[in-house]
């Protein structure tokens, strides 16, 4: 079913990125950032200069307990950052490429959740109202995965599920899989995009943005209130669940887009959960630019210990940082 959006914003921002996968980047550092994580409060399981392996957990939430947030890659805890009453703003992690992984097989949890939950892919769901991080308890009543993005300077998520069709598909039916009673969207923008999974209802957005936000689906399709909590999931996500349940193992690489109107080449990217953008960015753009994790409407500039992708970022912007130079 297609749902059309005729009012929206289409920012005519300069350095779309073309439709190329860069595989060369080197990262040495990433993150796990604070603010990703709204309302969660952190119980710390590993301290500076502890070793941690893919998929150990590194804090558990204290106000619900069982929601572990897990390392995306193996390495050595280099830094954990807080600031104002000892908020954590990130948890910085120097890469060992020579350090195993943990490994999660599927076979050995009875209920799907648990899983996810114990990987620290749970995380990667969030509820609506309120933008958090579920309770492992809760029943949602819809689950929202979204395979669209009408960010300025983002691209059409298609563009890479269609090669991981077999670990999208695989995802988008383990997740069906944790709530049965509960209904599943899954949201496009792809005239093309493949419909396969059995008792997931499909929809085609089209629109300038917002028709890619996943709060503009469920008000479309399946509104929420006070007594009625949905949960939504990135097309990135489901991807990295599908390779979970295939490789046993957290996948530790995601493709984004980098581009705007201070990068040479802007393309798309091959790099770490969690890198750190300047070693993403380092010959690619022009000085005295303004790096940005996520879009230019809504984030975090990459300065200091934020200097790192944010854990739900699919792109990074970069823009001039002089507030006279022209952007469009």
């Amino acid at each position: 079913m297609l749902i059309k959006i005729k009012k929206g914003l289409d920012l005519p921002i300069a350095g779309n990125p073309k439709n190329e996968v860069d595989l060369s980047t080197s990262i040495n550092t990433i993150a796990l950032l604070g603010p990703d994580y709204i309302g969660l409060k952190p119980t710390m399981l590993v301290k500076e200069g502890d070793t941690v392996l893919s998929g150990q957990k590194l804090f558990e939430d204290k106000k619900n307990p069982g929601i572990f947030i897990t390392a995306p890659s193996s390495g050595i805890i280099k830094s954990i950052n807080r600031g104002e009453k000892r908020r954590l703003l990130s948890l910085i992690i120097e890469l060992d490429n020579t350090l195993d992984s943990i490994t999660f097989d599927s076979k050995n949890f009875s209920k799907s959740i648990d899983l996810l939950l114990e990987s620290g892919t749970f995380s990667y769901f969030r509820t609506r109202p309120y933008n958090r991080i579920p309770e492992p308890n809760s029943i949602p009543a819809a689950i929202f995965v979204n395979a669209c993005d009408t960010n300025p300077l983002s691209i059409d998520p298609y563009l890479i599920i269609q090669h991981e069709q077999e670990l999208f598909d695989s995802g988008l039916k383990f997740i069906q899989s944790i709530s049965p009673q509960s209904k599943s969207y899954c949201c496009y923008q792809n005239q093309s995009f493949k419909q396969s999974i059995k008792d997931v209802e499909y929809y085609q957005l089209n629109g300038p943005h917002p028709a890619g936000l996943s709060g503009t689906h469920i008000h479309f399709l399946y509104p929420v209130s006070q007594n009625r909590t949905v949960w939504t999931i990135s097309w990135q996500e489901v991807i990295s669940i599908g390779y979970l349940l295939k490789h046993q193992k957290l996948r530790t690489n995601k493709i984004i887009s980098l581009g705007g109107p201070s990068v040479f080449d802007p393309k798309l990217v091959e790099v770490n959960y969690g890198s750190n953008l300047s070693e993403l960015t380092a010959g690619k753009i022009h000085d005295n630019s303004r790096i940005i994790s996520g879009s230019v409407l809504n984030g975090h500039e990459a300065t200091g210990v934020m200097n790192y992708l944010g854990a739900y970022d699919n792109q990074v912007s970069v823009i001039p940082d002089e507030s006279n130079d022209i952007l469009f």
